[in-house]
């Protein structure tokens, strides 16, 4: 089995993607990296003011996109898509599809990428404040922001959430990853114990959990720990 692992934005190495302008990409992970075959990319992208990532497909793969900030559009399949921070993109696999940042701030995004268990799906955009929250009935203080699953309208491949964890409270040590996952801290100050093993986490951290790991995440600063985590292939789609 693969093991759990930290790694920060600021300490990755930039790449400059293919078919990207003014562009770079850092990846949290990838099979080389897990040595597991579910994921085939988690990462960070940013495009800047007159760059953009121009048309491409990815045959059977699934793209779910984050934005953290900046605002942008795309073209998917011929139809004009607009996004914004706190929005969700679903790029269904084998679209056609390509992304140009707009106004000043430069376009900053999560990407998960997967072909796992890929089904037949359509576009969308989805805003945090479009879906409705719930609260953890496991976990007091952990509440979940259904962004993408299978039940909303994304593939078998990923499973999206945001997630906020109050002062003092945590996910417990309970839980077991029904399938693999990477989380990324939005904001907040907190730590992970995964199989035993404690990972610090700070903003901009990306945590890999192995499937079938037991883990919990606990808030342990003075602010809500925020971060998004996604489940390849989409744990909803196991059950």
């Amino acid at each position: 089995m693969s093991k759990a692992y930290v790694k920060n934005y600021y300490d990755l190495f930039a790449a400059s993607p293919i078919r990207h302008i003014v562009a770079n990409s850092w990846a949290f992970g990838t099979p080389a990296i897990t040595g597991t075959p579910n994921y085939s990319f988690f990462s960070i992208c940013e495009i800047r003011i007159g760059g953009a990532a121009i048309i491409d497909n990815h045959k059977d793969a699934d793209h779910c996109y984050f934005i953290l900030s900046g605002k942008g559009w795309s073209f998917i399949n011929g139809k004009r898509y607009e996004y914004k921070a706190g929005d969700v993109m679903w790029i269904p696999g084998n679209s056609d599809h390509e992304m140009y940042p707009t106004g000043v701030q430069t376009l900053k995004f999560t990407v998960t990428l997967t072909a796992k268990d890929f089904n037949t799906t359509e576009p969308f955009i989805r805003n945090i404040f479009d879906t409705v929250p719930f609260a953890d009935p496991d976990n007091d203080g952990v509440t979940y922001w259904p962004m993408a699953t299978p039940k909303l309208g994304s593939s078998n491949t990923i499973d999206f959430h945001v997630i906020e964890i109050l002062p003092g409270k945590k996910i417990a040590a309970t839980s077991v990853a029904e399938s693999e996952q990477y989380s990324y801290v939005i904001s907040g100050k907190g730590y992970a114990i995964v199989d035993g093993e404690r990972l610090e986490l700070t903003p901009e951290d990306g945590l890999y959990v192995p499937e079938g790991a037991s883990y919990e995440i606990v808030n342990e600063g003075p602010a809500v720990l925020k971060f998004q985590q996604t489940f390849g292939p989409a744990r909803y789609a196991l059950r």
